[in-house]
């Protein structure tokens, strides 16, 4: 059943399915009276699996996530947390679901979110997934082949993905919504800037930590991150995770190549 749905016929998959369907609708830079920019459903004109559904609406989805510029050697990577995190979504909503509910698999764009729907109920009170809880997955052979194909480098690491995507930028955060009244499960990602953790509009905060690290950094402009680690007895990736964030928040600025460069403190 999972090979069939995954990568089946569409003809044989709604004889053995009639209670699925799967359903894509871009709602966004509409123009006058348009309803909808975009639409992917049942119309005859792709093999309705679900291998198909998802390679065709990911890069739709992701077509308006920032891309920044960044070269590793003579190629371009563009791939960010935010793109993984929508990936990750995607594919969740599938390897959750109940398939053997009437429902729909709908994935709806718009200007300043994404809404995904799938049928089913949770597996754990939504407080538990917020803090990291993972439950297995309702539909394991699909969450293997999802995972043979190349979509599912971050199968596994759940719900806190995608929130720590989102916190990257500043967004709102996701809003997973159960609905036993439509036995369904809705995950609403928004795009738009949370005025509460905005650190254009709030002033930054940091931590006793950051602070220390930017000290260490304005006394000694040349240090290196392992000396770091051994001046602090910090974790190598503790020391990345903060050096990464001082410099996004423009606290910390590199000046030069990694090799001869040096380090630039923001005071202000």
């Amino acid at each position: 059943m999972a090979g069939l749905l995954m990568f089946g016929k569409g003809l044989p998959i709604r004889d053995r399915f009639d209670n699925l369907r799967m359903d894509y609708i871009d709602k966004s830079h509409l123009i006058g009276e348009q309803r909808y920019s975009d639409r992917l459903t049942y119309d005859g004109r792709w093999e309705n699996n679900l291998y198909n559904f998802v390679r065709m609406v990911l890069p739709k989805l992701t077509i308006d996530l920032p891309r920044p510029f960044r070269m590793e050697g003579v190629i371009r990577k563009d791939d960010t947390l935010q793109h993984k995190a929508v990936r990750e979504a995607v594919t969740n909503m599938i390897i959750h679901a109940d398939l053997m509910l009437n429902g729909i698999l709908r994935i709806e764009k718009y200007d300043d979110r994404i809404v995904l729907t799938n049928p089913g109920l949770l597996k754990l009170p939504i407080e538990q997934i917020y803090q990291g809880g993972e439950s297995k997955a309702r539909n394991q052979r699909m969450q293997n082949m999802f995972r043979m194909i190349g979509y599912g480098e971050n199968l596994g690491s759940g719900f806190p993905l995608i929130l720590n995507a989102w916190n990257e930028k500043h967004w709102i955060r996701p809003e997973l919504v159960e609905q036993p009244e439509l036995m369904q499960v809705k995950l609403t990602l928004y795009f738009e800037n949370d005025p509460v953790n905005d650190p254009i509009n709030d002033p930054i905060k940091l931590t006793d930590r950051q602070n220390m690290i930017l000290q260490m950094f304005d006394e000694d402009k040349t240090l290196s991150r392992e000396r770091l680690c051994e001046k602090t007895g910090l974790s190598d990736a503790t020391i990345k995770r903060e050096i990464a964030y001082l410099r996004r928040v423009g606290k910390l600025m590199r000046i030069g190549s990694k090799k001869t460069g040096s380090w630039l403190v923001n005071n202000n």
